[in-house]
């Protein structure tokens, strides 16, 4: 994993959004949206990264 995946699980876990029957959803509590955040943070961030899952995050949640 990147040197930058701590700061980019950092900023996904703070992401959050209202979906249209007014639930909000966490990164912190969807697995794959945790997912997509992290690559969308490295993908803004011009960091190089190769294919990860969710298991490959877990130990930066533990960090937290």
């Amino acid at each position: 994993m990147p040197t930058e995946t701590q700061q980019a699980v950092n900023w996904a876990l703070q992401y959050e959004y209202t979906d249209e029957f007014g639930f909000v959803h966490k990164a912190s509590e969807e697995n794959h949206l945790l997912v997509d955040k992290v690559r969308e943070y490295f993908n803004e961030n011009n960091v190089e990264y190769s294919t990860f899952s969710y298991d490959d995050l877990v130990p930066y949640l533990e960090t937290n």
